[in-house]
């Protein structure tokens, strides 16, 4: 029964429980392609804020009261009240020097360096529906939450900064990512004064490089056939028009196909806005809640609700032990290029009697898998990275994690203890540069295609027991 059939005979819904049921609608069909992994959430500056004397403040608006101080650009009224392009105007109109301004704020940021990461970011890069996400600011802070959150700090994620000068697209399309991306679609942090926005006349000439040249294909894709969801911007209205053009393929008139979402205090209040975006039926949508912060949290609580709830391929719930390993197995870490190696490796330890994990496709299923790596690696009796030339890619790979733990564990194992049993499959060379050194200094098994000899069965399943006579003996 809708809300209308619940009212009496001409009694129309209050205006509040009429956009009470309007976001709750809203909120079905934004978790509904969440589901899907198709939402591209795009990232704006009220979101990215640091504590100062109690109370949260916007980064763009403490790095404007730090620049403001060291141009001598005086403030009228609280610290915090000027905006950076405020600040930058007023030392223009001064005849200060443009490039002098990014200079100076890239040295102010990277002397607050680490600056915390915001909580809501955090809460955002916990959503494993996101892979993809895209910042309107230009600090590094969201790529840092994700590493977080996601790699224990393991820098993981890559990002990508567009700028008129330099037109980065994403490496692939996004279902061939093998990492999460942050692409930073107003530039990102340096010394120059062409690299980023921090003033009107730098978002009019990322407009025109836009309108010009459009954005790289890949990255062009993305934006125009996934639903976007746009939370605390604070884009001016004109700006606001343009990115939603940007992401559409076609005319807003004639806007088919997806529906992009936008939570912003200043977008919502904007009542030139809102008529425009209903009148030509642009199927973008404003939430109620205005507040990014808050939304972020009801997100956060909604989607992790959700996601505990739903069933597994087959209609069943996902076992609680999903990807966890038998203390002591052998860990096998490999590039997915290698997985038919990987499985003969396996195979042959197994017929001997060995516990064996190398499966990690299923932890994909799971929220979070890296966690659940790296404590394989530390239950693990040997760890053991099948090398190969796929295996010196210079993308970004997930197998490096778990080198990385693995070194780091081997630092608490006794000197004349085997942990790392590197094996190498192919013609890699010993000594390859991008091969860690902490593995180039060991003996490598050789096992052409991953076909294990008997000497080297017999050598892992004598390592194998000495694991479990030395962990019998402590217990």
């Amino acid at each position: 029964m809708s809300l209308e059939e619940q009212l009496p005979v001409g009694q129309a819904p209050a205006p509040q429980a009429a956009q009470d049921d309007r976001d709750a609608q809203l909120w079905d069909e934004l978790l509904l392609f969440m589901d899907d992994r198709q939402v591209v959430p795009v990232i704006g500056r009220d979101l990215v804020t640091l504590e100062q004397d109690g109370q949260h403040v916007r980064l763009d608006s403490w790095l404007a009261a730090r620049l403001a101080e060291q141009l001598g650009v005086p403030i009228d009224g609280p610290p915090f009240a000027l905006s950076l392009n405020e600040v930058a105007s007023r030392y223009l109109a001064t005849g200060g020097d443009p490039e002098n301004i990014y200079y100076r704020l890239h040295k102010i940021y990277r002397g607050c360096s680490p600056c915390p990461v915001p909580e809501p970011l955090k809460k955002l890069a916990s959503i494993r529906s996101f892979s993809f996400f895209v910042s309107t600011t230009f600090d590094p802070l969201l790529a840092r939450a994700i590493n977080e959150v996601r790699f224990g700090g393991v820098e993981y994620t890559r990002e990508i900064a567009y700028s008129p000068r330099e037109k980065q697209d994403l490496p692939a399309d996004l279902d061939q990512l093998d990492a999460p991306v942050v692409y930073h679609l107003l530039g990102k942090l340096s010394p120059s004064f062409q690299d980023y926005v921090v003033t009107e006349e730098d978002a009019l000439e990322f407009v025109h490089s836009l309108q010009s040249s459009g954005l790289p294909v890949n990255a062009s894709t993305a934006l125009t056939e996934r639903p976007l969801l746009i939370i605390g911007c604070s884009f001016p209205g004109w700006l606001v028009r343009f990115f939603l053009r940007v992401a559409r393929r076609n005319r807003l008139l004639l806007a088919r196909g997806k529906t992009d979402f936008v939570v912003d205090a200043r977008a919502g209040e904007d009542s030139a806005l809102v008529g425009f975006l209903r009148t030509f039926k642009t199927r973008t949508q404003l939430f109620q809640q205005r507040d990014p912060i808050a939304f972020v949290d009801d997100l956060h609580r909604r989607w992790h609700e959700r996601a505990a709830q739903q069933p597994a391929a087959g209609g069943q719930a996902p076992p609680a032990d999903i990807g966890r390993m038998s203390p002591g197995a052998v860990f096998l870490s490999y590039a997915s290029e290698d997985r038919p190696a990987a499985q003969a490796i396996s195979d042959a330890l197994d017929a001997a009697g060995l516990d064996v994990w190398f499966d990690r496709d299923s932890l994909f299923a799971g929220d979070p898998f890296e966690p659940k790596i790296r404590l394989n690696i530390e239950r693990c009796s040997l760890f053991m990275p099948v090398l190969s030339r796929s295996c010196v890619t210079p993308a970004r790979r997930f197998f490096r994690i778990e080198w990385d733990h693995a070194q780091r564990v081997a630092r608490t194992v006794p000197a004349s203890t085997r942990f790392i049993v590197p094996v190498v499959i192919d013609d890699l060379p010993h000594g390859h540069e991008d091969i860690p050194e902490g593995f180039r200094g060991l003996h490598w098994e050789s096992l052409a295609g991953g076909r294990a000899t008997p000497s080297f069965v017999s050598t892992i399943k004598q390592l194998y027991r000495d694991y479990q006579t030395r962990t019998a003996v402590r217990a």
